[in-house]
């Protein structure tokens, strides 16, 4: 049995679903717990003690060491339609665009109906672009695996693109190497619990009214930086709101805070630069400092090559993305989970359970009131005013 089936530590999961795609008999399902987070439950009366589940699981298996030099670039792809849609520099879209060109299908992260963050696989161009843009928010990979596996077994061309601990979930649950596997792992900063933002989303609504799309990230609105947008009927009417961690998203804040995230990413072993997947993607924060020859507008994409197959793709791809050699210490510099976890805080101890307490709301105005005046102070206020403005904001937490 994997170690969480054993301690019931909730450090000790990653929550990707592998234990219960292998298991032959069907002995483990998921559940949420109250936080939100889907863990394993073991049916003690079907298991066969098969050890099967421990094979695959993430946490009980060492991550392996990258034999193979990894190469780090600056990228955006030239397709400058599709890349107003995506939130850095584009290659998921030209990676994707590239297999379903080929006859391939494409594994990743979409809403549903209900804003619930699932992977699903498709060969549909309309559900891979739904793909794009960062969902602050762990994705629930259903039997995503033992899909993939199909396709794989009958030839398939298939692209998986997620965290780093869901792509290793799908490398050990296949027991085997596939050459028609392309894996992409983004740089996580964490992943907060479906729970959380559902209650986020109802605030919304209470607020505004029936939610129609989010997007964490919107450049087409704000450009290549960290705010998006939310829409949702008024009345009648569609309307789109800038949404930013320091005004009216107070989930957005608590997820740059590291208050949200699952117990695990907290000393999460993939936060290095021995990375699982083929390619691994995140965005080049301050290339400019880096390349001053690169002009960021639209976004650029940092790209590690870890993998003879991340290369030959890299290949396949050149003529659709303009591409820029760096050093590997300026990518870390820019995204300091290549190098370590995100630190828990203080905080992250209590606030499910004061979100089940208190609702959603009412921790929000504790935790938040006064963070939507620093953008605003920083950009106006003289020097002395914001002296005292510190004062103000420190003695009031």
């Amino acid at each position: 049995m994997t170690s969480y089936l054993l301690s019931a530590n909730d450090s000790q999961c990653y929550g990707c679903r592998a234990c219960e795609q292998i298991c032959p008999k069907s002995a483990i399902t998921v559940k949420p717990n109250n936080e939100g987070f889907l863990y394993p439950v073991l049916d003690g009366t079907r298991c066969v003690k098969c050890g099967l589940c421990k094979t695959v699981c993430p946490f009980d298996n060492e991550l392996p060491k990258n034999p193979e030099k990894v190469r780090v670039l600056a990228a955006q792809y030239k397709n400058r339609n599709s890349l107003k849609t995506c939130s850095s520099g584009g290659i998921f879209s030209a990676i994707a665009d590239f297999v379903l060109e080929n006859g391939g299908e494409v594994a990743g992260c979409i809403y549903d109906e209900n804003f619930k963050a699932i992977h699903t696989l498709t060969d549909e161009p309309i559900i891979a672009e739904k793909m794009k843009g960062s969902k602050y928010v762990q994705s629930d990979t259903n039997h995503i695996y033992s899909e993939i596996q199909e396709k794989l077994k009958s030839g398939k061309l298939v692209l998986f693109s997620g965290t780093p601990c869901q792509v290793d979930g799908l490398r050990k649950f296949l027991q085997k190497s596939y050459d028609n596997l392309i894996t992409v792992d983004l740089i996580c900063h964490g992943v907060p619990s479906p729970l959380f933002f559902e209650e986020y989303l109802k605030y919304i609504e209470r607020k505004k009214g029936k939610v129609t799309g989010i997007k964490f990230r919107d450049k087409e609105r704000n450009g290549w930086c960290s705010q998006g947008s939310i829409s949702y009927l008024q009345a009648g009417r569609r309307k789109t709101s800038t949404i930013s961690p320091f005004n009216d998203s107070y989930y957005y804040y608590y997820y740059l805070q590291n208050n949200l995230s699952r117990m695990s990413c907290y000393s999460c072993k993939y936060s290095c630069t021995d990375r699982i997947g083929d390619i691994t993607i995140g965005d080049y924060w301050n290339i400019q400092n880096i390349r001053p020859d690169i002009i960021p507008d639209g976004g650029i994409s940092v790209v590690l090559i870890n993998t003879d197959r991340g290369n030959k793709l890299l290949d396949d791809l050149r003529d659709r993305l303009d591409l820029y050699e760096t050093a590997l210490a300026p990518a870390v510099k820019a995204n300091g989970n290549l190098e370590k976890p995100c630190c828990m805080p203080e905080s992250r101890k209590t606030i499910y359970a004061r979100l089940e307490r208190q609702g959603y709301e009412a921790i929000a105005k504790q935790d938040c009131k006064y963070q939507y005046i620093k953008p605003f102070l920083r950009k106006h206020a003289p020097k002395g005013l914001k002296k005292l403005a510190r004062k103000i904001l420190h003695r009031n937490g």
